[in-house]
């Protein structure tokens, strides 16, 4: 352990010790507190969806959910594969999952430096109370990686109903669902999904089983939560050419039939708390494992990766209650070991006399990685300055440590040293080395407290530290990636409010990245990009009467490049540039409607704006508008059906649209006109 970890363990443990002297009081709020976002309760740029929403939308992928959270865009790509932005351009590449940071109750699902690109399908949300996000940085009370978001997926409470849901679909979808449990001290929650694909020899099978428990030690109240889930899918890619995705024959075909993709994870974690007069304390201890095995059919040589990592951590927190304000402070101690390998299982022969040379037969990469993390927050919460305003207030100090091991000959060369043409194999591994990373991360501003109409202002700042793929799986002749972390810095305000018939929110923000990583014309690694992010996010309700409610959800995004350089994949990049892949527009229109006392409907309208598929702003996707509708009727006290159908009116339209100089225009086609039926039982 170095001495600068040890000192700033040593600081860390001063500064909790308040935290376990104080006297602990009574605190009203509680589980809220410490498993949802909402428990950080001045943050503004909160929203949510609630379990019955979910329950009727019952959806088979997280881009279904999310398309209703302004500043989200969940991207689907092949099953249950996506990409995300929040308040963002849709982020790729072997680090973009670290500029957002995903929750199960409050705790993070990987450990920092160790993202996944498709974190969510590791998340229980086909079966949760809820989902919650925050667009903008979240670093001061999250840490690393919450520096354009955070996604919280919250767990069905032990006291839900049981019930047993099914659900049936095109192209041989089924699901089955059960929740179990005695509504008291433990409860069991099961889903299991099978899916053909709509595209050629594409599809998936998918098992996820959640545990609870809630008892009693001595004066503390304690939470058990295990999570299994795991992942068999084939995969379907990109489909090239310009427009292809507009022929219905073509879209469905898969150009990558020996691609797949296995994964599996587990998650268990105990809270233990205790309350008194004006006080909540809690201590969190989680444990975490992740496996994954997929076929990089997007690179020459299809070589075959498989990694996975071991984690544990502990998070202590105590919310106090003052007179005057709520205060809030915290310890988190995060450690990890993460394994990778990369193996192409044979030569290269179709490809460019380059590309044949240089990605060689056998082992690309063996490696290990152990994370050490060490944070301390704190944040001061409704400290009124007068009646109608009040001022709020988090910081928090993080320390990451990275010890990578090679286990492999350092450098460019084969599996067994010796060399490839070309001036060394494409492939190039560091030596041993440490990484370490000290980062503060703060948000403060005011908000009023007025009846109906409120305002806020808040300036936040956010981090994300190199993903270990970025520092350690170096190509050609970059030996070493001295990265630093990238930072978000934005100035957000808007309005609250609630009127008689309406209510809803506006946010308006700016905020400039700084040490963007991404990869240059030398294939070097490098961290000196630098991009400009603005624009508005308007959520709308509006109940016109008791039988019919509008809801509407707009993000405006404008996304510019603020640095110039040429990229390995011969983007030109300039500044003002629009970013690729970042719409003006996104929308979404719901419309519900109540039937009767047994029986309600709704239509939805989503809509995905124009965007440029290239840094040079030389090629662009048209974005598409479809619509949605959804019926369900209650047969009886214990028995309800759905319908839904999505894509009413069987629009052509591409998921995700990219421009690649090596490939041309390519797509990942959008699904058809699709109709689901439901049935939940509740006993």
């Amino acid at each position: 352990m170095t001495s600068k970890l040890k000192n700033f363990i040593f600081i860390l443990a001063l500064l909790s010790l308040p935290i376990f002297t104080e006297e602990l009081q009574e605190v009203i709020v509680l589980e809220k507190k410490l498993s949802s976002l909402n428990g950080w309760s001045s943050n503004q740029s909160i929203s949510s969806i609630n379990k019955e929403e979910l329950n009727n939308l019952d959806a088979q992928h997280p881009k279904q959910i999310f398309r209703r959270s302004p500043g989200v865009w969940i991207s689907r790509g092949s099953g249950q594969e996506h990409l995300t932005a929040i308040r963002s351009p849709v982020l790729s590449g072997p680090g973009a999952c670290g500029s957002f940071l995903v929750l199960e109750d409050g705790l993070p699902i990987r450990p920092t430096g160790f993202c996944n690109v498709n974190g969510l399908f590791e998340t229980f949300f086909e079966m949760a109370s809820g989902v919650e996000t925050i667009t903008g940085p979240a670093s001061s009370r999250y840490g690393a990686n919450a520096m354009h978001g955070v996604i919280n997926v919250l767990s069905n409470p032990i006291n839900s109903d049981s019930k047993l849901y099914t659900n049936i679909g095109p192209n041989n979808y089924k699901n089955f669902k059960v929740r179990a449990g005695n509504k008291k001290d433990w409860s069991l929650d099961g889903f299991f999904a099978n899916n053909d694909g709509f595209r050629n020899d594409s599809g998936y099978d998918q098992q996820k089983i959640k545990i609870q428990s809630n008892f009693t030690i001595s004066s503390w109240d304690a939470t058990l939560k295990a999570t299994l889930t795991n992942l068999n899918q084939e995969t379907a890619g990109y489909i090239n050419g310009l427009d292809s995705y507009k022929d219905e024959d073509f879209s469905k075909r898969n150009f990558n039939t020996d691609a797949y993709r296995d994964a599996n994870s587990q998650r268990l974690s105990v809270r233990f708390k205790k309350e008194s007069k004006n006080s909540l304390f809690s201590i969190t201890p989680y444990v975490r494992n992740n496996d994954m095995k997929f076929f990089q059919h997007f690179l020459p040589g299809t070589p075959l990766e498989e990694n996975n990592h071991r984690s544990m951590g502990i998070v202590i927190q105590q919310i106090s209650d003052k007179q005057s304000y709520s205060f809030v402070r915290g310890l988190q101690i995060d450690l990890a070991k993460a394994e990778l390998t990369e193996t192409q299982r044979d030569a290269l022969t179709t490809s460019s006399a380059f590309n044949n040379a240089t990605r060689p037969k056998g082992k690309h990469y063996d490696y290990e990685v152990d994370s050490f993390v060490y944070a301390f927050f704190g944040g001061i919460e409704d400290l009124y300055l007068n009646e109608s305003l009040n001022f709020f207030a988090d910081a928090r100090a993080e320390f990451i440590e990275y010890e990578y091991s090679n286990r492999m000959i350092s450098g460019n060369t084969r599996e067994d040293g010796t060399k490839c043409g070309f001036g060394g194999c494409y492939y190039n591994r560091p030596s041993d080395r440490t990484d370490d990373f000290n980062e503060v991360s703060a948000r403060m501003g005011l908000v009023t407290n007025y009846e109906n109409i409120n305002y806020f202002l808040q300036v936040s700042l956010g981090f994300r530290p190199p993903q270990i793929n970025e520092a350690y799986r170096l190509q050609k002749k970059q030996t070493v990636s001295d990265l630093d972390a990238e930072t978000l810095t934005m100035y957000e305000l808007g309005s609250k409010f609630n009127l008689k018939t309406i209510n809803g929110s506006i946010s308006l923000y700016q905020s400039k990245k700084k040490n963007s990583i991404f990869r240059d014309s030398e294939n070097f690694i490098v961290d000196n990009g630098k991009t400009d992010h603005e624009g508005v996010e308007l959520s709308l309700q509006w109940n016109m009467n008791p039988s019919n409610k509008i809801t509407s959800n707009i993000t405006y995004g404008n996304h510019k490049y603020d640095f110039e350089t040429d990229t390995s994949m011969r983007e030109k990049i300039r500044i003002g540039n629009r970013i690729d892949t970042a719409p003006k527009l996104m929308a979404n229109l719901i419309w519900d409607i109540t039937l009767n006392d047994n029986s309600a409907m709704a239509f939805e309208m989503e809509h995905m704006g124009s965007y440029f598929t290239d840094a040079a702003n030389l090629h662009e996707y048209d974005g598409h508008t479809l619509y949605h509708a959804r019926f369900n009727k209650e047969l009886s006290s214990s028995t309800k059906y759905y319908l839904r159908m999505d894509n009413i009116f069987d629009k052509a339209y591409a998921e995700r649209a990219d421009f690649n100089a090596f490939g041309g225009d390519r797509y990942f086609p959008g699904l058809p006109r699709e109709v689901y039926i439901g049935l939940e039982y509740t006993f």
